[in-house]
């Protein structure tokens, strides 16, 4: 039953009818308007009511409590009345309408019990924990659940949008119809950008229908849709995406409209068309999935292509070809299936061209690649790569034990029909994971030396033709014991030994090749080779306390190690990778390590204890290595790529330089140099600087440098010598600019470069992005509409060359 507040005398009691007025007013009446989507309800005039008033008038706000709702609904109004048949109640003077954390704030609100509809006149406005709005007038059914709400806007904080209409009018609990419509992401009474519509459906599963839609910025019309699906919700929603576009001298305009189809809450597509006047229609599907099982997104793409696309493979023995129709599927998938991790992935292509083309396309390399890489943290090839790999992958851990088995196959693209490709199905590898072998050697205190033993078994196979030159196929098995040991010496010395016997049998096809030319293989071959290491180190710091409360630690750790490998002569036996034909080695290894780091008093806010916060201002290590073994009779230039070694002489062996410097939270430097120590020349450099400021600004370089050389096989490896930059400018007022080039040191020409001008505010974004590469200019301009997505090219924008 309602009462009143002991505080707010009642001068007058209500007869028999008005009491049952109120008792059913608390459940079925205000809890059923409160769940209203848009429950900002609105009275007309007082004026529509003719009868006789009985009324609860006070200095004190009245307050009446609804007790048999759940949770209780609590009205306070300056005035209540009531009429003399009880079937009407009024609130008068700053009405407030509670239930939980949902309020209901007007100037009038009356409740007709024959009808079970309620009405709140005058400045309406609602409070709940999905959204705010505010009305001037509104009726509402609430039994049925039903409600017309007048000239109301809706405010949803979660996505930050906006929804008003002349009529808002909720259809039962799942629909909310608006008539002349408008959605905008955009505060202020003004918005920059808004889309109208004639007739606009929220259902209740957060996709809002909407037909004669304009989307229109705030002066004019932009675009005309005669339907359109919006999603206002964070959950996927079926409908158009906006459509993006570009202009390219290469491929014509392009025009693309994707379609995103939510089939179900597990699984999803996107079909995607993309029209190039030059190049003709191309189509890509991507369809995604999260079961129980696991996750995983296939995409595929075909074009049937209008241009003839030529490309060499001379240096392969093979005339020029060229191609018209392409295709591209590409996939990644993580499952779990009775305690096994297993994962596929998919990387087949037409030609070496396509992924190339396309790469900043919506349908190119880029997207899937951030895409794979967002989703499961492992990539594509990259897009030059030749060598497309797709690769099954079971694997099983325990505490002390782990297996893994793969099935990959490799297509390389510049090889006619995949010929002398060398595919790897499967391999199997079962490993013993360090398990203690006996007490320390050296007391309790010290560790205990550790065992592992790793079985690992492969197939070989490749497919060749009368001109290839290696033939190899085949089985191999490898048994790998091996020990460990690391402890402590007289506290001041780190000391790390490692042994290993790596025995391989080996049952090949085919011919192995030698320095003379190819031979025959017996039926088995089989190998056994020692392997040891010694390293031993130290740590020598001091800590220097400075007048601010700042410190700075120094490490200074030197580091030396053997390396002692033997076995038998290895060029009887088959070379499949890395793991084959290791040759005899004896390596003295010797550097240090030199870091500084910072600590100063950590910046304390509201919320935070105290503490120290550490910055690395730099981190040197350099080593040298030198051979005493010598393996001079494998150095043959042709022969030696069928060994797994860097050296075939005793001698000197690389400087590496490895240095990453922090010289302020605005200002990072790294470089990677390698130095043949023989020929006195630098074999590799990997260097990096990044620039920033506190208001965005920021310029990263990046230097390249890899001398050409023999891979570990038939592949040869081309000379990178390359200079990349990406600069970012904030101007201020939402102006930025991002450029960003590529250039070859070696050829002295620019490879790409890509300009962006860019405009953001609070609800909007515009960029204009030009793009110049070797075989193609590129235009194109982006419009970022929040919370309703993008169209024009966003792949270009994002400045992948970098």
């Amino acid at each position: 039953m309602p009462r009143f507040s002991p505080e707010s005398p009642s001068p007058r009691t209500a007869p028999g009818p008005f009491a049952r007025a109120r008792a059913r007013l608390g459940v079925r009446g205000w809890g059923a308007a409160l769940l209203a989507a848009f429950v900002a309800l609105a009275l007309g005039a007082s004026g529509a009511l003719a009868q006789d008033w009985g009324e609860a008038a006070s200095p004190s706000r009245a307050r009446m409590v609804m007790e048999d709702s759940n949770p209780p609904i609590v009205v306070e109004a300056d005035w209540v009345g009531y009429s003399e048949s009880g079937e009407t109640l009024e609130f008068k003077g700053g009405v407030v309408i509670t239930r939980g954390d949902e309020y209901v704030f007007g100037d009038r609100a009356l409740w007709h019990e024959p009808t079970r509809s309620a009405e709140i006149a005058g400045n309406v406005r609602v409070v709940t924990r999905d959204f705010t709005a505010t009305a001037q007038r509104a009726t509402m059914n609430m039994d049925l659940m039903l409600a017309k709400i007048y000239d109301g806007r809706a405010f949803f904080p979660a996505r930050h949008y906006y929804v008003a209409g002349s009529l808002l009018e909720r259809r039962g609990p799942e629909t909310l119809y608006v008539s002349h419509g408008v959605f905008t992401t955009c505060d202020g009474p003004e918005p920059s950008w808004s889309l109208t519509a004639e007739k606009l459906v929220v259902n209740r599963d957060g996709v809002a229908e909407s037909t004669g839609v304009t989307v229109r910025n705030a002066y004019f019309p932009m675009l005309y849709l005669p339907y359109l699906l919006v999603p206002v919700k964070t959950e996927r929603q079926s409908g158009f995406l906006l459509p993006q576009f570009a202009s390219s001298t290469r491929d014509g305009v392009m025009l693309a409209l994707p379609f995103f189809w939510a089939l179900k809450e597990d699984y999803d597509l996107t079909i995607l068309p993309i029209y190039r006047s030059s190049r003709g229609l191309a189509l890509t599907l991507e369809a995604r999935y999260n079961l129980e099982l696991g996750e995983g997104i296939w995409i595929g793409t075909f074009l049937r292509d209008r241009k003839d696309n030529f490309y060499e493979l001379k240096s392969e023995g093979f005339a020029s070809r060229n191609t018209r129709e392409h295709f591209w599927l590409r996939a990644q998938n993580n499952w779990e299936v009775a305690g096994w991790d297993l994962n596929l992935d998919l990387d087949v292509v037409s030609d070496p061209l396509f992924i190339y083309a396309f790469r900043n396309d919506p349908d190119g390399f880029f997207y899937s690649r951030d895409l794979f890489g967002r989703y499961f943290g492992r990539t594509l090839n990259e897009e030059l790569d030749p060598t497309r790999l797709s690769t099954f992958f079971a694997q099983r851990s325990s505490e002390d034990a782990y297996f893994r088995g793969t099935l990959s196959y490799a297509r390389n693209l510049y090889r006619a029909g995949n010929v002398d490709t060398l595919q790897n199905i499967p391999s199997l590898f079962y490993s013993v994971v360090s398990r203690p072998l006996a007490l320390g050697l050296f007391g309790a205190e010290a560790a205990a030396p550790r065992w592992s033993l790793d079985l690992r078994y492969d197939y070989y196979d490749r497919r060749t033709d009368g001109a290839s030159f290696v033939d190899e196929t085949g089985h191999r098995l490898i048994v790998a014991p091996s020990l460990f040991w690391q402890t402590d010496l007289a506290g001041a010395f780190s000391l790390r030994t490692s042994a290993a016997l790596d025995f391989t049998l080996y049952n090949p096809d085919g011919h192995r090749p030698t320095a003379q030319g190819r031979e025959p293989h017996d039926s088995f071959e089989e190998g056994l080779v020692g392997e040891a290491e010694v390293e031993l180190s130290t740590t020598l710091g001091k800590v220097y306390y400075h007048d601010d409360g700042t410190a700075t630690q120094h490490l200074f750790t030197p580091v030396v190690s053997f390396t002692f490998r033997n076995g038998p002569d290895q060029d009887r036996l088959p070379f499949f990778d890395r793991l084959d034909r290791q040759l005899n080695q004896r390596t003295l290894r010797y550097g240090f390590w030199n870091t500084f780091t910072l600590r100063s008093p950590a910046r304390i806010g509201p919320e935070e204890t105290e503490g120290y916060e550490y910055l690395q201002l730099l981190r040197l290590g350099v080593f040298h290595s030198y051979e005493f073994a010598s393996n001079l009779k494998w150095a043959d230039r042709s022969y030696a790529r069928y060994f797994t070694s860097g050296y075939f002489d005793k001698g000197s062996g690389p400087l590496e330089i490895e240095a990453e410097a922090n010289f302020n939270p605005y200002v990072t430097a790294r470089i990677l140099s390698s130095l043949d120590g023989r020929s006195g020349a630098f074999t590799s450099h990997d260097f990096s600087l990044n620039l920033k400021d506190g208001r965005g600004d920021s310029l990263n370089l990046i230097y390249d440098f890899e001398k050409p050389r023999r891979e570990r096989g038939p592949i040869t490896q081309d000379a990178v010598n390359q200079a990349r930059g990406q600069l970012n400018v904030n101007f201020g007022g939402g102006w930025s600019t991002m450029m960003a080039a590529r250039y070859d040191m070696e050829e002295k020409r620019s490879l790409e470069t890509l300009i962006s001008l860019r405009y953001n505010t609070q609800c909007y974004g515009l960029s204009l992005v030009w793009e110049d590469s070797h075989d193609d200019r590129r235009v194109a301009f982006l419009v970022n509409l929040l919370g309703l997505g993008s169209f024009g090219n966003s792949s270009s924008t994002s400045g992948n060359i970098y």
